[in-house]
């Protein structure tokens, strides 16, 4: 599941349809998540700048468009509590990393996919639902329910979630992340040690 999931973000994110540049910072969610797939596919499409340059840009924009140390205090669960400062910053900036390279590593796997908005509801407390279909015209399968949660900020809106067919992302993270730390007797660190590995790919 996570493994689509991964492939199906960027899919959302780079598969819009539309190869013009946007700004991510609209203050409707339906055309920030529009805007935002126009500002990923013209880092795709820039062939002539290389490639570790083209990641960062993809990082600062994945900083730019989700609430990155939200979701990493949402995820790291009751631990987040109890671990110091500096395991907090460490963490974050391993969960970032880790992210930014998971769905690096998928964009060669980009094979027609797009996406279409197909709703928007008010959450109540500044957040919105933005709901968003994957097709996938080349497989013969039908459209994937997506699920975005848009925060209101003080800087414009944020993505805090996402859910797949109904799964809340956050969630699933944070009960993994919690096995993880609960087989190394309680340990962040080693939470920390393991996504620093996996973001080496």
């Amino acid at each position: 599941m996570r493994r689509v999931f991964s492939c199906l973000v960027l899919v959302l994110l780079f598969g819009v349809g539309a190869p013009h540049p946007g700004r991510a910072d609209s203050a409707d969610p339906t055309q920030f998540m529009t805007n935002l797939g126009n500002r990923v596919l013209q880092i795709i499409n820039d062939k002539q700048t290389p490639e570790e340059q083209r990641k960062q840009q993809f990082r600062k924009l994945a900083d730019d468009s989700f609430e990155v140390p939200k979701i990493a205090q949402f995820v790291l669960g009751r631990y987040w509590r109890t671990a110091s400062d500096e395991e907090k910053k460490r963490f974050t900036d391993a969960f970032e990393t880790y992210m930014v390279q998971v769905y690096w590593s998928r964009f060669t796997g980009y094979n027609g996919e797009s996406f279409k908005v197909v709703g928007q509801q008010d959450e109540g407390n500044g957040t919105t639902l933005v709901t968003t279909e994957i097709l996938r015209p080349n497989s013969g399968q039908p459209p994937v329910k997506v699920s975005w949660s848009l925060v209101k900020e003080d800087n414009g809106l944020k993505i805090r979630d996402a859910s797949l067919e109904g799964v809340s992302q956050a969630l699933t993270y944070r009960d993994e992340f919690a096995s993880i730390i609960e087989r190394n007797g309680g340990k962040v660190s080693a939470l920390i040690s393991q996504l620093n590995e996996r973001a080496k790919g």
